[in-house]
């Protein structure tokens, strides 16, 4: 038995022994496996006894050389010999005595002659025989050290031995045996370190950093490398080092880097157990899901061979909580000579998969394979990616199907692949939705596509700008008869369709071809409330009922999700609400879905949000706010991409071009392609409005004329009240006053204000107020203040500077010039904040001739005899103003306007204020040329 057995001492403990040395003497062997770092211990002890003046005999055993006759004893001889040659006093026998017994004691007198020669040089100076990995060590060379270390007690000679245990194969089990029996014998177990004594470690590595200064704490930094290291006296030592070099560089944190990752790998692969780097490797491939079992099952199934590598892996300090450390197993996954990297990652995501791990940490795997073979395949990829987007996890279906696309090998396979991720990718990824749409559809052609398939393809076409082979698969779809759980999703492509592209929903076909009970959506189903909701609101609208097709378009809303749900029907409902005049309540949607695309960045939807912002914008009448969202819907879309909504986004964009004053570069956007495919149906009839008003804003009238009466026979074609969202009729009424059809302008508006009684809408204000152009001068100014009235309900605050810009001239008619300058005042305000520069040029030149009239009054011959002062008071008095009114406005008394009118009276011959009124009131009326 050994007369101590060590506890598990760290490397400063250890070496501290050695002091005082060579008064006690004996035999000291340290255990451990290889990557404990015994070789460390092991030069540390020789320096600590060659710094005491012992003489050290370094031998080591070299794997493979366990057959080799003496091959230990031959390494002591050559540093014996050397160190007697230096000696003034040789020992005398020669080593070389030792290396020449083959075999255990036949040559007994030949170890005591050798025995004696150490003796004789432990006379003059204590020595120490350190041999490592005596594992490795021939028969012969086990003997000679047996023999010796018998005889140690009571010398000055130490025997320092390393015993590499946890392997597979040992060659000296008996010699160990033997060593254990000695009395003399200490034992030191390495293992990790613990935190404490990591502690310790790390304080004496910064004691002597000398005048340099750490911030952070020593407990602080040694809890870092614990954990980084596990105790891996290697791995400590290598980053204390590192440690010192980053405080003398300015940091405070322990570095990890190449060197600890090479150290680690070095670990690893020198543990002489058959299979242990593969076995290592693929628990670090596990990661925080890694157990026996599964480790097992990656390891053909051998259970013993996974217990033996997760408890040499916890004897190294790697394991945390039966799991590998993050550091040393990230060194294991990126060793370049990791080979088989991709093979484990399937294998793992596959025993993860069968034992119900979520769906990300197997996606994880598959990922990091970057391809699929046995034990995957197609078709349970796409079972995974089913489970995952019914998780909601998109990004993580993204990258599996990525995966699947790129091991996809048959025509069938890549379709369905192609399918799946265009779903998964048609908001988030325009450029990949569009490269996908081609080979879809040659794939719908060609038959390998479903019915559910070739619908939703109709909506990604579309919305992608690609409405004529979306119009193509529409009449494909209307010829294959659905199955019933495709049958909504069906229903609501065709819907959509017809909404954008104006087709009748008699021709849509928008009710299931059969009366089978089996066409059954299924409450699960999120279509059928949709399709629901898009039915009513027609007929609603057909009975007027605005109110409920509006409260129909918020229960739209409420069910739309950005990550979910299309832009389209959110569009839908915006026409909707712009019809029933509910657009604060789509501006405060807008804001609720932008919100809702922080955590969800879709360009789609931002084009669309934007889009619509703008129109809200500018039928509120900020025009500078809705040429800015514009821009940002273009910048999130290009012009291109927009397809069948391209002459919706140009219409918009020219009608707030011209009210901006911009005339040229409203002709510009005109002159860009537009798709034909998105002039049909509402598109064309907003566009071909659009390019009326611009026409009509630069003087050409008859241009002007012929773009509205194609409006009103597209509407004419068309069965539906989403239209009133064009106010075709005003403005073609308003292009026949312009050229002189007054009766033709008068039908078309009564028509219309029939239509529109008793809402409150822009259109209605507008209406109102063409109507007071061609009404009795007596009726024109309640039509005006009604039209106000209604555009100011409706915050339609472009078309109200408008109307106030008419009735602030209607005022002056009526010689009520307080009133008109109030009304022109605010016109002019309002134009001003709505950046609307033709409106403001209209009142600028509006208010020129107003001045030029009053110069020319007040300078008209009949006034000749008057002064200035009694021309202006004249002038007043004229335009009905009161004496008080005429006092405030000249900043006079009343008193002195008294006065005036009396000199007035004499000087101009009449008696008393009307006869003033009744014989001037024409000096006013043609003195500026203004009617």
């Amino acid at each position: 038995m050994t007369a101590a057995v060590s506890a598990n001492l760290p490397p400063h403990a250890l070496v501290s022994e050695f002091e005082g040395w060579p008064e006690d003497s004996g035999l000291l062997l340290i255990e451990g496996p290889h990557y404990t770092g015994k070789t460390t211990l092991l030069t540390e002890i020789s320096k600590k006894a060659s710094a005491s003046g012992a003489l050290v005999l370094w031998a080591t055993g070299w794997p493979g050389e366990h057959r080799s006759s003496c091959s230990v004893l031959k390494q002591l001889h050559r540093q014996a010999d050397e160190a007697d040659a230096m000696s003034p006093h040789p020992a005398g026998t020669a080593m070389t005595q030792l290396t020449e017994v083959p075999s255990p004691w036949p040559g007994a007198s030949a170890h005591h002659r050798a025995y004696r020669r150490l003796l004789a040089m432990a006379s003059q100076r204590p020595l120490l025989i350190a041999v490592d990995d005596i594992n490795h060590a021939d028969r012969a060379s086990q003997d000679v050290l047996r023999f010796l270390a018998r005889r140690l007690k009571g010398t000055r000679i130490r025997l320092v031995m390393t015993h590499r245990t946890g392997q597979a194969v040992s060659y000296c089990d008996g010699f160990v045996t033997d060593m254990l029996r000695l009395p003399y014998t200490r034992v030191v177990r390495l293992r990790p370190l613990s935190l404490e004594e990591v502690t310790g470690h790390i304080r004496r590595v910064t004691a002597v950093l000398d005048d340099r200064q750490t911030d952070t704490p020593t407990s602080e930094i040694a809890e870092k490398v614990y954990a980084i290291t596990g105790g891996n006296i290697i791995l400590v030592l290598l980053l204390a080092t590192k440690h010192l070099d980053a405080v003398g560089g300015g940091r405070q944190a322990p570095v990890v880097d190449a060197d600890f990752h090479d150290s680690v790998r070095v670990q690893v692969k020198g543990v002489e157990l058959p299979g242990f780097t593969h076995g290592a490797r693929a628990a670090a491939v596990l990661g925080r899901h890694c157990s026996p079992y599964r480790l097992s099952r990656l390891l053909d199934g051998d259970p013993f061979q996974a217990d033996q590598v997760l408890r040499t892996l916890q004897d190294l300090g790697m394991m945390d909580g039966g799991q590998l450390r993050h550091h040393p197993g990230q060194a294991l996954i990126d060793d370049p000579a990791f080979i088989g990297r991709t093979y484990l990652h399937l294998d793992a995501a596959r025993v993860l998969f069968d034992d119900g791990v979520s769906v990300e940490h197997v996606a994880a795997h598959l990922t990091a394979a970057g391809r699929l073979r046995a034990p995957w395949d197609l078709p349970l990829v796409m079972e995974l990616v089913g489970r995952t987007l019914e998780a909601g996890n998109h990004d993580v279906a993204r990258a599996l199907l990525r995966i699947a696309q790129a091991s996809a090998t048959s025509t069938g396979g890549r379709s369905a692949v192609d399918m799946l991720l265009l779903r998964t990718e048609w908001l988030t990824n325009p450029p990949l939705a569009a490269s996908l749409l081609p080979p879809l559809v040659a794939a719908a052609r060609g038959g390998a596509l479903g019915v559910s398939d070739m619908a939703f393809l109709t909506r990604a076409l579309t919305l992608h700008g690609f409405s004529d082979r979306a119009g193509e698969l529409m009449a494909m779809i209307r010829d294959v008869p659905p199955q019933a759980d495709a049958w909504a999703e069906v229903l609501l492509a065709r819907v959509l369709y017809c909404v954008w592209h104006g087709v009748s929903r008699q021709q849509a076909q928008l009710a299931p071809q059969s009366t089978d009970e089996s066409y059954d959506f299924g409450l699960s189903n999120r279509v059928p409330w949709l399709l629901t909701a898009l039915h009513k609101v027609p007929e609603f609208l057909k009975q007027g009922d605005t109110a409920g097709a509006a409260f129909v378009a918020e229960q739209i809303l409420e069910g739309i999700r950005v990550k979910s749900s299309g832009p389209e029907p959110f569009l839908v409902v915006c026409m909707i609400l712009q019809v029933t005049n509910s657009l604060p309540v789509a501006q405060e949607w807008c804001v609720k879905f932008s919100h809702a695309l922080d955590d969800y960045p879709s360009p789609v939807w931002r084009a669309a949000l934007s889009f619509v912002q703008a129109r809200i914008s500018f039928q509120f009448g900020d025009l500078g706010s809705a040429h800015r969202l514009l821009g940002e819907a273009l910048a999130h879309k290009s012009w291109p991409e927009w397809g069948g909504h391209t002459a919706f986004l140009a219409a918009l964009q020219v009608e707030i071009l011209t009210e901006m004053g911009r005339h040229e570069e409203a002709a510009e956007v005109l002159d860009l392609p537009v798709p034909q495919s998105s002039l049909r149906g509402f598109g064309g009839l907003f566009y071909s409005r659009a390019r009326g008003r611009h026409y009509m804003a630069v003087g050409r009238l008859h241009a002007a004329v012929a773009e509205f009466e194609n409006c009103r026979y597209t509407y004419s074609c068309q069965d539906s009240r989403f239209l009133l969202t064009a106010p075709w009729r005003c403005d073609l009424a308003e292009a026949y006053l312009r050229i002189g059809k007054v009766d033709e302008a008068r039908e078309i508006l009564l028509e219309y204000d029939g239509l529109l009684l008793g809402e409150e809408t822009a259109v209605r204000g507008k209406t109102l107020r063409l109507l007071a152009k061609i009404s009795e001068p007596d009726q024109r100014i309640p039509l005006l203040k009604n039209s106000a009235d209604v555009l100011e309900c409706s915050n339609s605050w472009l078309e109200l500077a408008y109307t106030l810009a008419e009735l602030a001239s209607a005022y002056r008619e009526a010689a009520q010039l307080s009133l008109a300058r109030t009304a022109m005042k605010r016109a002019q305000r309002l134009a001003q904040q709505c950046k609307a520069a033709m409106l403001q040029e209209l009142i600028t030149m509006d208010a020129t001739a107003d001045s030029a009239q009053r110069e020319g009054a007040e300078h008209h011959e009949e006034f000749a005899a008057l002064s200035s002062a009694e021309r202006r008071v004249a002038f007043l008095a004229i335009q009905g103003h009161s004496n008080r009114e005429i006092s405030k406005r000249l900043f006079i008394t009343s008193s002195t306007v008294e006065q005036h009118l009396t000199r007035i009276y004499r000087k101009l011959h009449v008696r008393h204020r009307e006869d003033l009124e009744d014989r001037f009131s024409w000096t006013l009326a043609g003195a500026g040329g203004h009617t």
